[in-house]
């Protein structure tokens, strides 16, 4: 297991981070001239939150990685890897059709494969500080709820929706999109409680090299 303190970690954690702010930051120049642009809608996108989300944390956590607030930087860490692994693998099942509008290619092997990739990654060679209860581990799907919520509603009232599967008025219509978010809902529970999993196994296996056979932990 590497260190968070390494600074080969920290190193590349600010590196990548760089790399995820800076995708966003490109794709925006390329479309904030053009006459449909609309900033609302451009930051309405998950893929452009979870990627400035996961651009930040990576800096912070490559910058300080001190243990002031480790627990609370392990929850947020461990909920990034979640939500960039739904941002990788809805891209690759839903939307990865060859046609990728207006999106720069690079920027879009970065904010759906890279970043993603680098989450889970990081997640695990390098060993969470706290434990994740899966009651909090849970408490990581408040944040897509709240997001298809103001998509489902903006879209209501402005007739524009980020993706074609939160639009009622595709193909599937409202029983669709009701299936393709149940489906996600449960998709996103599984990798919430697998990541808080896969957390906590190695603090246990920690724990077990720390102490010595024959001895209890205090």
């Amino acid at each position: 297991m590497l260190s968070s303190r390494a600074w080969p970690v920290r190193l590349l954690r600010i590196l990548l981070g760089a790399l995820a702010v800076i995708a966003v930051g490109r794709q925006f120049l390329a479309e904030v001239g053009l006459p449909q642009f609309s900033p609302v809608n451009f930051f309405s996108y998950f893929t452009i939150l979870s990627n400035i989300a996961a651009g930040v944390l990576l800096l912070r956590l490559g910058a300080a990685p001190g243990r002031d607030g480790r627990a609370v930087l392990e929850w947020l860490r461990g909920g990034m890897t979640v939500y960039m692994a739904t941002t990788g693998i809805v891209f690759a099942l839903l939307l990865d059709d060859g046609d990728l509008g207006l999106t720069l290619p690079w920027v879009n092997t970065v904010m759906h494969r890279v970043i993603p990739a680098v989450m889970f990654v990081d997640w695990m060679l390098v060993r969470p500080r706290a434990r994740v209860g899966y009651g909090r581990a849970l408490a990581w799907l408040v944040v897509p709820l709240v997001y298809v919520t103001y998509a489902l509603v903006r879209g209501a009232v402005t007739g524009w929706f980020p993706y074609p599967f939160l639009r009622p008025g595709g193909a599937g219509g409202v029983d669709g999109v009701a299936l393709h978010l149940v489906v996600m809902a449960l998709g996103i529970a599984l990798a919430a409680v697998l990541v808080a999993w896969l957390g906590n196994i190695r603090l246990r296996e920690r724990d077990k090299v720390a102490v010595p056979e024959g001895q209890s932990v205090p």
